[in-house]
């Protein structure tokens, strides 16, 4: 007797949509990662997973575990694991909040739309195709509202606090999704969560357990200790973001309102502009069917706006992602109620994702992207054998640091960052990657970090005291190591650190690096040396202000030697530039 029983074949076809953006999406993100170390933080994430550095605040101990786990995966390069990481996170993301629609009760068909719909938006494709934390929260946001929408049905609600425990240790964007989540609970249990809080309690700190590797590989010590959590203090500091927060909550009324509305465009703009009134709509729907849902998803939206308007730092599209999840659960309301009406018209919204990819595609493609690779080689190639590179640019700090760390180009090089120079656990990873450097500098470096202790620690310092100190040591690199040639990546009218640090050298531009010289000799430099490959597509702003950088040192380089005239060397060098540059930026 065959006891199988038969396939519902109509059942399957129904339910496949619920499973194809997944996929889909996954392969758009695939296809357009980014090839090579990338900018903003790519560089120090990549290697600081492989390496179990401590990453920047918040520190990220759960990407950094998971991170390191992936980046052993014999795939590529470390940068091509950590890429197709971040697309697999998103990726499971959609899934989770294709559940989400299935347990809100949406036809498959809107449910698979909105997927895509969010899959693709700017917040989500942004962070889906280079080494960012972003997708990790993006997917734990999603899994602490469906396991919310889920209470409605299930009574083990240990797994909820534990998972906000999870959250907050990759990313703070999550706290809103958390504050929403919270807010859905109390108003449908009230009374049982405050009688079962201990309980709660204990499982939020479980799920809080990834920060113990914080202190653990601290006092361990890694090459690079950000923030050197060894302490509870220095824990506390760096799990708040406490070097951050001098950029939070800084912007003026009018500024805030700027970025609001730039907020609310970039949202907009992520489903279509023509589903704001959809958006209403099954806002609306959803408040009456189940209210505390609804309130909860709205204040996650309006909290992830604000933060993010107050918030100000270059990659804040970002920041949204934690707003682009409730605004598509109210888009797949509105549709879902729609569709009960008028279906055939409501088949339309598939055309949505089509015509967003049409829009993000070509800035959110990075498929071509080696502009910080090669900004970072080019970099290492301007300087001379066991040269010092002081630089104030991240862009150029993070990639090489993975080029030198990971790839093992040009390790002779020693670059500082001059902005970390100012945190007293920088001198951490100095003493490990460059003793010779601290040695040579041993009274001007305790100089300064006396006066920094102080400011560090909230007692009476003098800015005019901890300038000089600050000063005094970055000259002292240069003037105590004068068999190493000295370069900056800055001009000297960049700002007052470069004026002081700079006044009294001879500064001769070289490739893309500023010699710093004690005479008035200007090398020669082969431009054709340098490799700049200006992608087609994903040419956002940051992108264009780097490779403006260029144009710096070559106007620089051509107006000195005309000054000596030395007029077939500035052509050469005119010519270089117009070759790469011309009619691409």
């Amino acid at each position: 007797m065959n006891t199988k029983q038969p396939v519902n074949r109509l059942s399957v076809i129904t339910y496949l949509p619920f499973y194809l953006p997944v996929v889909f999406v996954f392969t758009i993100y695939f296809l357009t990662r980014t090839p090579a170390v990338g900018l903003i933080d790519s560089g120090e994430l990549a290697a600081g997973c492989y390496l179990l550095n401590i990453l920047h605040p918040t520190g990220y101990p759960l990407y950094t575990l998971i991170g390191r786990l992936f980046s052993l995966v014999p795939i590529g390069t470390i940068i091509t694991r950590l890429t197709i990481l971040s697309a697999l996170f998103s990726a499971c993301g959609l899934g989770i909040f294709i559940l989400i629609c299935r347990q809100l009760r949406y036809n498959p068909l809107t449910s698979a739309a909105i997927a895509t719909l969010v899959g693709l938006s700017t917040p989500i494709w942004s962070v889906s195709t280079d080494v960012e934390v972003y997708s990790l929260t993006f997917l734990l946001s999603l899994l602490v509202w469906l396991v919310v929408i889920n209470f409605q049905h299930d009574n083990r609600l240990a797994l909820f606090p534990y998972l906000i425990g999870l959250t907050l240790t990759n990313h703070l964007t999550g706290l809103w999704t958390v504050i929403g989540a919270c807010v859905t609970l109390l108003l449908i249990y009230r009374q049982r969560l405050f009688r079962i809080f201990p309980s709660l309690f204990f499982f939020f700190l479980l799920g809080l357990t990834p920060y113990l590797f914080l202190i653990i590989r601290a006092r361990a010590g890694p090459l690079l200790a950000w923030g050197n959590p060894v302490n509870l203090e220095r824990f506390w500091w760096h799990v708040t973001g406490r070097q951050y927060q001098v950029w939070m909550f800084s912007s003026s009324f009018n500024q805030v309102l700027a970025n609001i509305g730039k907020g609310i465009i970039l949202l907009l703009r992520s489903f279509g502009f023509v589903l704001l009134p959809v958006i209403v709509y099954g806002f609306l729907n959803l408040y009456k069917r189940q209210r505390q849902i609804a309130l909860g998803l709205t204040a996650t939206t309006i909290m992830s706006i604000l933060y993010a308007a107050n918030y100000s730092i270059p990659d804040i599209d970002a920041y949204y992602g934690q707003a682009v999840i409730p605004l598509a659960v109210f888009a797949g309301a509105g549709i879902n109620a729609l569709f009960q009406r008028f279906r055939r018209i409501t088949y339309l919204v598939w055309l949505l994702p089509f015509v967003v990819i049409i829009f993000n595609y070509p800035l959110q493609n990075k498929s071509q992207h080696y502009i910080a690779y090669d900004q970072a080689v080019n970099t290492l190639q301007s300087a001379d054998s066991n040269g010092i590179i002081v630089t104030e640019w991240w862009d150029i700090y993070a990639p090489v640091f993975y080029l030198q760390e990971i790839d093992k180009i040009r390790p002779d090089v020693c670059i500082i960052d001059k902005e970390l120079l100012r945190r007293s656990w920088y001198f951490k990873y100095l003493e490990k990657k460059y003793p010779w450097l601290v040695e040579n500098s041993l009274l001007e470096v305790h100089r300064f970090l006396t006066q920094l202790d102080r400011f560090e620690h909230n007692q009476p310092y003098d800015p005019v005291v901890i300038q000089e100190s600050y000063i005094a040591l970055l000259r002292s690199f240069i003037i105590n190591n004068p068999e190493r040639p000295a370069y900056t990546t800055f001009p000297l009218e960049a700002d007052n650190d470069s004026r002081q640090l700079l006044t009294g050298f001879n500064l001769v531009p070289m490739g893309v690096l500023f010699q710093v010289r004690t005479d008035s000799f200007v090398p020669e430099f082969d431009y054709n040396r340098l490799r700049v490959r200006i992608p087609r597509w994903g040419m956002d702003e940051r992108s264009r202000f780097n490779l403006n950088r260029y144009q710096m040192f070559v106007r620089a380089r051509i107006a000195l030697l005309k000054r000596l005239n030395r007029d077939s060397e500035a052509l050469a060098v005119e010519n270089w530039y117009h070759q790469v540059f011309s009619n691409r930026l």
